[in-house]
């Protein structure tokens, strides 16, 4: 039962929240707070499996104290985008309130109160603890995870480079066990997994980069367009517009120079055979590896780092900038009869596979190296059919700050614009209307004109 009645539809409004449901095992009653919600936001991002929502309603009723919160009670959203009110469909998410951010009282008879919310199977993995050894590969081991322990069904979208892995999880919670073994997880190329929960759909994936870089231009048809001239430039009245963006902390090379990701020495200390390997890394194989494979992501063909850069007249890349040791063992469950082919989780037969999980984390870093937020209109994300969001490829166009002379045609700027992938997104559901806060990413940027 609930003591609260939902708003009614507001069709002046860019969405609609149908239900705001509190439920928990220690109240004999749920509360609808839909009809007084004043705000939310929810986070999402390619390198966490749950979301989070920072909830805003208004207190006219002793709400607070009637649930009597204590951080665990549980939040259930249901929303629909208004254009799809009849044939939609509709987006449900439950939340665990794991704290009160604030309560302000406005006037003498209301009190706005902020809670942060968690996705709920965070709260179910919190509560476990996972002591077992896995054996496969390390997706297979993660939908083990998952399916025992969490409510919640797993996408597996990608080819793991070692198929017979044997690990023991060290005491951990089963989205951290998840989060371990996904950080082992490579492709044959060295490109990393990611392990998210998209807010389109219900479910967990567990995708590897060569496949969202090989994935189409989402938004080939209509690219986000950023220009203070919208209404005056030929054809842009076709494209969708950026509210706005934010282009900063960018191409901080010696940052990745700095943590081995351009050029450096790895050597890996094999404790089991006592056979030490040296290995030089060099980025700008990495990068001639993703061109060869058309992987640079959409129509991108300058890739994120300049290989002509020289010190001294050398190649960057070619300079061990760092030293870095790493220990690993091989064999530690072979050589027995049951137990013969499998890998422990840093076993490796060869140094450049080793090499692999270099060229993930250096990947990982110049995906970040220019990262580009903008703020677009929700609506386009809001359908619980599909992931609209995370691991999508998108083109971007901004104009150069120096017009073509044709006025026909718009210059682009070949640096900010591109396809970019991404990586995380904030959806701010005010009054009324709904925006989404695109973060962006990308490991190469457009080589020459595109038409648009």
């Amino acid at each position: 039962m609930s003591n609260i009645v939902s708003k009614t539809v507001d069709t002046s409004s860019e969405y609609i929240l149908l239900s705001a449901l509190i439920t928990s095992d220690r109240m004999e009653f749920s509360t609808e707070i839909s009809a007084v919600t004043s705000e939310f936001i929810i986070h999402e991002h390619i390198e966490k499996p749950y979301l989070t929502m920072y909830f805003q309603f208004l207190d006219q009723i002793n709400i607070v104290q009637t649930v009597d919160f204590q951080g665990g009670e549980k939040l259930t959203i249901i929303l629909k985008q208004i254009e799809e009110v009849e044939s939609g469909s509709e987006i449900k998410k439950e939340f665990v309130i794991d704290e009160i951010e604030s309560i302000i009282k406005t006037d003498e008879r209301n009190e706005t109160v902020v809670v942060h919310c968690t996705e709920y199977h965070m709260f179910e993995a919190a509560a476990q603890n996972v002591n077992k050894s896995y054996t496969g590969s390390p997706s297979t081991i993660v939908k083990n995870l998952i399916s025992t322990y969490i409510s919640k069904d797993l996408v597996i979208d990608g080819s793991d480079s070692i198929k017979n892995m044997k690990v023991i999880i060290p005491n951990l919670d089963p989205i951290e066990a998840a989060l371990w073994i996904k950080n082992r997880s490579t492709t044959s190329t060295g490109l990393p997994f990611f392990l998210y929960s998209p807010l389109g759909v219900d479910n967990l994936v567990f995708r590897d980069l060569e496949k969202m870089l090989s994935d189409p231009v989402t938004n080939i048809n209509n690219p986000y367009y950023y220009t203070s001239s919208l209404s005056e430039t030929t054809g842009i009245s076709k494209l969708y517009n950026i509210l706005e963006y934010k282009y900063e902390s960018s191409e901080e090379l010696i940052r990745l120079l700095r943590k081995g990701y351009v050029g450096a020495s790895y050597s890996f200390y094999d404790v089991h055979r006592g056979i030490p390997e040296t290995k030089h890394f060099d980025v700008d194989n990495v990068f001639k590896t993703l061109l060869t494979q058309n992987l640079l992501g959409g129509e991108n063909s300058k890739y994120n780092y300049g290989p002509e850069y020289k010190i001294r007249g050398k190649k960057l890349s070619s300079y061990d900038s760092k030293k870095i040791s790493k220990i690993s063992s091989t064999g530690s469950y072979r050589g027995g009869s049951y137990d013969a082919n499998f890998r422990s989780y840093s076993d490796e037969t060869l140094g450049g596979d080793h090499i692999k999980h270099v060229n993930s984390k250096a990947i990982k870093g110049f995906l970040s190296k220019t990262p580009l937020r903008i703020t677009v209109k929700g609506r386009e994300f809001l359908t619980g059919n599909n992931n609209y969001t995370l691991g999508k490829t998108i083109r971007i166009i901004f104009l150069d700050t120096d017009p073509s002379e044709d006025t026909n045609a718009a210059s682009k700027d070949l640096k900010k614009s591109g396809d970019y992938l991404i990586v995380g997104a904030k959806h701010v559901f005010a009054a009324e209307k709904v925006t989404s806060e695109l973060l962006c990413g990308k490991v190469a940027s457009l080589g020459k004109e595109i038409s648009v």
